[in-house]
């Protein structure tokens, strides 16, 4: 049944909202008003205090609440006699949603959706909370007696809860505009990146890779920060951080190891357990990072991540006509994540015993665990036992050859999965989330030399160039029904100017760069602050609490400071010096210091870092951050190969030898067969044929050396080595039988390593 289809006897305003959240609710007995003057303006006249309640079409709670308490006609008639009920999709207003979640947050020490703000009818807030239920439960009491006490509150004792509302604005100021220090010394991106990387250390999860512990979120932000950290300083440790949480992640149930992309976050620190929604900005961020881990540390499985993310993209989550859907729900079927649970006979029953074999060597099942108020999926979460790469090297078998047979394996349970009732899709077209998307593409054409990913981002951009324009030229928020909907805001100009810029580096076009300058135009025009610095997220005439000015990362990157790095690119691309002076003012006045967390600003000091290089490199085509690093061949004489069986005669029933001596050029090397950082990609030797049985392989002792950055122990191989693999030939056959040795290798010289080498030997 289409929402708007329940309860049909009840009809209210949200009935004509093109948001699927709004719809979602048309049919309750709350008579929900979307946001607007209309709302606004009764509240006023009838001195009514105002119930926001924000969330979004794939969120899981609000399906809860709404299904609890939105539905039940005694609490949607409370609600109405005393209350001006508002309900705020936050994809469709952002900037409501960060006013009003700052507002709980200082309230409660708690976010998430959906959040329930009580507000007074000048929107001052006074209470807040998240998901209720019609008794009590979930440690907040039956939202029916809250009502009742708020309601007593505002009507005997109005000057207490006014009282309260103007104090807790005046809090929310320094969390949403930005205020330097005063007399602070000026510090550079540089000298903060130093200090955001000691932070990130401190609060990194050696054993389970990211941040922080449980709930745990990807934390994007802080990864792209530190692959450019590593790219401007060297510092080992935090490309092995980033490597380390990608691995982790990947192999984890955060990751679709079925269908491919990223959930929003897991509930548990080992990313066994997802929250089921998909969102596109995840989507978009994770595939930016695997893609730049890729690129520096030329680890296929990083690559093959990233692939799966952009693959994943291009199929549910793309319109037919080329721009990007919002998101995928967290449920189906009323229950969260029944549509990806597995149970372990229904993965039996569907892969051959030899698939099934492999399936219970590199993956296995999580159990999800019940919450309160949580309908229980049947089935568990699949994730894999390690990293595939990792896990390729512990059983001795190339990467290649494991990322092969678990394509086949998991094509066969998607197949089978798509029988399945599936979760909603919310088909928004938001601007600054497509920008974002196409900023990855256009960078995986670029990684991966492949137009494919180019061709996309250009026809997501092409869409957005048409159809998300205003009558004057200006970008929109949303699309809907293909024209301009809700007016832009700063994020959407950021991140689509963002990836327009990629696109630019991955298909040069004059005309694309003349439009990404108007849009850098407009921005200035709208947002820019010219008494003091950076750039607000709404145009003046906005009707909202507080005009937002702040530098914070949230689940997104901040826009003034993808901003930041938008004008430093620009400069790159055009040597206007007006752009890198705009640039370097902004960083100036966001990093000279604040009362943030350094760990709010990861973004703004990697736009600080990226306005840093342009300013000492000079102008360039293609900045480094925006560029693909080629993995050249090595000469073929850099190592070169020879195989030797003993004994030469052995037959059908011998146990014999087969000797790989490499000779190894002066100046290169290639990595050991078990290399202490997991990016880095070892010597294999596997042993295939027919009547040929691989007993063990012996590799020889590695050399161990200090590296002069990172002061790790890397292990690789010099000059004359010799890898042998012991064998058994199966008796019965007349001759011995053919073997066929399968050798992968990546030679490097000091620290470039080059494209690897898979080489097959036939005996």
């Amino acid at each position: 049944m289409h929402p708007a289809e329940k309860n049909p006897r009840f009809t209210n305003p949200l009935i004509d909202s093109a948001s699927p959240y709004l719809k979602q609710h048309a049919h309750n007995p709350v008579f929900w008003y979307p946001w607007g003057a209309e709302a606004l303006a009764r509240a006023k006249a009838e001195n009514k205090p105002i119930l926001i309640s924000i969330g979004y079409s794939t969120c899981y709670w609000c399906h809860v609440m709404e299904r609890d308490v939105f539905e039940n006609v005694s609490i949607a008639s409370l609600m109405n006699q005393h209350f001006i009920n508002i309900k705020i999709d936050r994809e469709e207003h952002p900037h409501l949603d960060e006013i009003y979640m700052v507002a709980r947050q200082l309230l409660t020490r708690e976010g998430g959706w959906p959040n329930n703000v009580f507000l007074t009818p000048d929107l001052k807030p006074f209470f807040a909370g998240g998901t209720y239920s019609a008794v009590e439960a979930y440690g907040k009491p039956a939202f029916p007696r809250l009502l009742e006490w708020l309601n007593y509150a505002w009507t005997t004792k109005p000057d207490e809860v006014k009282k309260t509302a103007d104090q807790l604005t005046q809090d929310m100021q320094t969390h949403l505009i930005f205020s330097p220090q005063t007399n602070a010394q000026p510090v550079s991106a540089g000298d903060r990146a130093a200090q955001l990387f000691k932070e990130l250390r401190a609060h990194h999860d050696e054993r389970s890779g990211g941040f922080f512990q449980a709930p745990k979120f990807p934390h994007e932000c802080y990864l792209s920060f530190l692959l450019k950290y590593y790219e401007s300083t060297g510092n080992q440790e935090a490309l092995d951080m980033v490597a380390r949480s990608i691995g982790k992640m990947a192999s984890g149930g955060i990751y679709d190891q079925v269908g491919c992309g990223f959930y929003r976050y897991a509930v548990d620190k080992e990313w066994y357990v997802p929250h089921f929604e998909k969102m596109l900005y995840t989507q978009a961020q994770m595939a930016r990072v695997c893609l730049d881990a890729a690129r520096i540390t030329s680890n296929s499985y990083f690559a093959d991540i990233a692939k799966g993310v952009l693959d994943f993209v291009s199929g549910p989550l793309t319109d037919k006509d080329g721009a990007f859907y919002a998101a995928i729900d967290a449920e189906s079927e009323g229950v969260e994540g029944q549509y990806y649970a597995w149970e372990s006979t229904e993965i039996e029953n569907l892969l051959t015993p030899a698939e099934t074999a492999f399936f219970v060597k590199f993956f296995a099942l999580a159990d999800i665990p019940t919450f309160p108020g949580h309908k229980h999926p049947d089935g568990q979460v699949i994730i894999a036992r390690a990293p595939l790469f990792q896990a390729a090297l512990e059983h001795k078998m190339p990467y290649v050859a494991v990322a092969a047979m678990t394509g086949e394996v998991m094509n066969k349970l998607l197949t089978a999965r798509n029988r399945r009732v599936p979760p909603a899709l919310d088909n928004k077209i938001i601007v600054s989330w497509n920008g974002l998307m196409i900023d990855a593409f256009a960078q995986a054409g670029m990684v991966f030399g492949n137009d494919k990913y180019t061709n996309i981002a250009q026809r997501a951009a092409d869409y957005l160039l048409i159809h998300a324009l205003d009558a004057n030229g200006f970008l929109s928020h949303t699309v809907n029904s293909g024209k301009p909907d809700i007016p832009g805001m700063l994020e959407d100009y950021a991140y689509f100017i963002k990836g327009l810029i990629t696109l630019l580096h991955a298909s040069p076009s004059k005309d694309l760069l003349k439009k990404t300058q108007e849009f850098a135009r407009q921005a200035d025009e709208l947002f820019w602050d010219a008494e003091s610095a950076g750039y607000y997220s709404t145009p003046p005439q906005w009707h909202a609490l507080v005009r937002i000015k702040n530098a914070d990362d949230s689940a997104m990157p901040n826009a003034n400071a993808v901003m930041l790095g938008n004008l430093a690119q620009l400069y790159g691309v055009t040597q206007d010096t007006a752009y890198l002076e705009k640039a370097k003012k902004m960083s100036a006045f966001f990093l000279q210091g604040s009362n943030r967390n350094l760990s709010e600003l990861a973004t703004m000091i990697h736009s600080g870092l990226i306005a840093d290089q342009m300013d000492k490199a000079g102008p360039v085509a293609t900045p480094a951050v925006f560029t693909a690093m080629d993995t050249p061949a090595a000469p073929d004489d850099a190592v070169s190969i020879r195989t030797t069986l003993s004994p030469k005669n052995a037959g059908p029933g011998d146990s014999c030898e087969l000797a790989v001596a490499l000779d190894i050029k002066d100046g290169w090397h290639i990595n050991s067969a078990k290399p202490k950082q997991p990016y880095l990609i070892p010597t294999q030797l596997d042993v295939q044929g027919e009547g040929v049985e691989l007993l063990e392989v012996i590799y020889p002792e590695p050399l161990q050396k200090i590296d002069a950055i990172s002061k790790e122990v890397l292990l690789s191989y010099h000059g004359n080595i010799t890898v042998t693999a012991r064998l058994k030939l199966v008796q019965g056959g007349k001759k011995r039988p053919k073997i066929k040795a399968l050798l992968r290798f990546q030679p490097c010289t000091g620290t470039t390593c080059h494209e690897v080498r898979d080489i097959s030997l036939t005996v």
